[in-house]
């Protein structure tokens, strides 16, 4: 009997890397975020169900930034599948909006935040990638790149605000606030992505 070997064919000029450190992770940081797949223009019609939708966002997040278009292909066009998971974040920051502006959800807010901030570079690094399909050198220094760093930063931030404060008023306004800015330095970061969607167009809008 011949034995027929089945070689996989590999593009030289892909590189596809997909940790299972970082699905994990991400997937764990979406869900503990409450991610909400109705605002902003994503609608059930667009995904079957929250977790189908959970589920592509990782798959065509964790791979998509990462494959390198080989020199001298056709230019990379900004596609909105390419920045889903930025776009996710900035959706579900509305619900830790609500938890941290009412003090008697701060436990909740701070277990939240303290899972996020155990992976503070998992989005500044998915924006590199992003941004690196055009930018091809020192994407890192990209000021794209800069907003989410900063977005990340600033979600952080939170977390020591409603750990230290008492509760009042103030200390809510100002926690809401925070979230409220790194919406906005989201917005900026697809603002400037390249992508033309209704969705991104959208968000952008709600967070100026």
């Amino acid at each position: 009997k011949k034995s027929i070997i089945k070689k996989q064919t590999r593009q030289p000029h892909q590189i596809m890397i997909v940790p299972s450190l970082v699905l994990a992770l991400s997937y764990a940081l979406l869900v503990l975020f409450y991610l909400s797949s109705t605002s902003h223009g994503y609608t059930p019609s667009t995904t079957p169900s929250r977790r189908a939708f959970i589920n592509s966002a990782i798959i065509a997040g964790a791979a998509s930034p990462l494959v390198a278009s080989a020199a001298g292909s056709d230019p990379y066009v900004p596609n909105v599948e390419d920045v889903k998971i930025i776009g996710t974040l900035g959706i579900s920051l509305d619900k830790l909006a609500a938890k941290v502006g009412d003090s008697s959800q701060w436990g909740d807010a701070s277990s939240n935040l303290a899972q996020f901030a155990k992976d503070p570079n998992f989005y500044p690094n998915y924006a590199r990638n992003f941004i690196s399909k055009t930018v091809k050198n020192n994407a890192e220094a990209d000021p794209r790149v800069g907003k989410i760093n900063l977005a990340v930063k600033t979600i952080i931030s939170v977390k020591d605000l409603i750990d230290l404060g008492t509760g009042t008023d103030a200390e809510c306004k100002e926690a809401v606030a925070r979230v409220r800015k790194a919406q906005v330095l989201i917005g900026d970061f697809l603002e400037g992505s390249g992508v033309k969607d209704e969705r991104v167009t959208k968000y952008i809008a709600a967070h100026r």
